[in-house]
């Protein structure tokens, strides 16, 4: 297993993860290839408790004292950005299954939805959502919007617990994450089809709001690297690039020229097919994308990717979570370093899986995969790259 420390490699000045991490965000090479495992620093609700669990109790702490950290983590804000929302939430457990049933009251009557999450997994499933019907936009903007001022200091404290052992990042959804959240799958691409101007004129308003938010948790220190999710939800083939213009870059770059203006980084989160629109974003204002999936999973080999986005934007990923878990340790070792080779030159590469620890128990070889996936790039991707990776 590789040792941790900040001896000189590669004959440069050896980086701290701080430094590591924004130099390759910023399409610069730093030391080494960033490693980045999408486990928490701490507890986040996305991911299981790694500190705590059987199967992690190895891995845990050696990520810990030898990866590059996102210290990923929100800031609360209330429902719709308005301080007078009214909602309710309850939990009861049924059949092993934690269910929560959640109370929106508008002027026009109450807006409900059910979420269960099993004990085996953090990942969750509503079995009915807030959103039915096109009117219920409506009802939801009737409710009095009064300005909510964030409340930063839970992010700040974390930020100086981690000092530049990593760079903190906070979750930024982009008002269609709001719809993908709460309206089905179906539901949000038969609005998309007959309705998108509606729903535009919902998201402008839901923008404007968040818009106000994030620049006063901006003056008030929070960043430097935000999480900006919702481009996947209206890419193709659900929506055409140009709908994709209209959902989701109308606000995403507006949101990017924000973060950049206080000295920010955008990080994109991106699943599945990108082919279509990653010029679209790479364009707007992207930072990073996150994760860049290969064929047959996604549509973009990475060495087209890094073609695209060389000295614009940087690849962060793309060791599929599947691979991960199941690839002997010749593959995944000829994997690694095809990903290195591919994507590192230049700088602007962050190595890393496509997704988080999100399973309560996993396998042997599972485990190994994680270890050796932080032993292969300590290994292979120092800068200069060596000719043979």
């Amino acid at each position: 297993m590789v040792a941790s420390g900040r001896s000189g490699v590669g004959g440069r000045a050896s980086h701290n993860a701080r430094e590591r991490l924004l130099a390759a965000l910023r399409c610069r090479e730093p030391d080494r290839v960033p490693v980045w495992m999408l486990f928490p620093r701490e507890r986040h609700g996305a991911y299981v408790d790694v500190y705590s669990l059987p199967s992690y109790r190895e891995v845990a702490p050696y990520i810990r004292s030898h990866t590059d950290f996102f210290d990923r983590r929100g800031i609360e804000s209330p429902f719709l950005y308005t301080a007078v929302a009214q909602v309710e939430s309850a939990r009861r457990q049924e059949r092993g299954l934690c269910i929560t049933e959640t109370t929106v009251y508008t002027p026009y009557g109450p807006l409900s939805e059910q979420v269960r999450l099993g004990p085996d997994s953090a990942a969750h499933w509503h079995t009915r959502y807030l959103l039915r019907e096109l009117e219920d936009l409506d009802k939801l903007l009737a409710i009095p919007y009064e300005p909510a001022v964030p409340d930063v200091t839970p992010f700040l404290t974390a930020a100086s617990r981690l000092g530049n052992d990593g760079v903190m990042m906070m979750d930024l959804d982009t008002p269609v994450g709001f719809l993908d959240s709460h309206a089905a799958p179906e539901t949000l691409a038969q609005w998309i089809a007959t309705d998108l101007d509606t729903l535009v004129r919902f998201l402008d308003v839901l923008f404007s709001r968040e818009l106000r938010f994030i620049e006063q948790a901006l003056q008030q220190g929070v960043g430097p690297v935000f999480f900006v999710t919702g481009s996947e939800f209206v890419a193709p083939p659900l929506a055409s690039p140009a709908v994709f213009e209209r959902l989701y870059l109308r606000y995403a770059v507006p949101l990017f020229e924000l973060i950049h203006r206080y000295g920010g980084c955008a990080l994109v989160h991106h699943h599945g097919r990108i082919a279509a629109v990653l010029e679209q974003i790479v364009a707007g204002g992207a930072d990073g994308i996150h994760p860049i999936e290969e064929p047959p999973v996604g549509d973009m080999p990475l060495a087209e990717a890094k073609r695209i986005m060389a000295g614009r934007a940087c690849i962060v990923g793309s060791v599929q979570y599947d691979d991960l878990a199941r690839l002997p340790d010749d593959e995944f070792e000829a994997l690694i370093r095809r990903q290195i080779r591919e994507a590192a030159p230049g700088g602007g590469y962050i190595a890393a899986p496509t997704a988080g620890p999100y399973e309560t128990t996993i396998a042997p070889q599972h485990q190994r995969n994680l270890m050796r996936m932080v032993d292969l790039v300590h290994q292979w991707g120092v800068y200069p790259l060596r000719s043979e990776v």
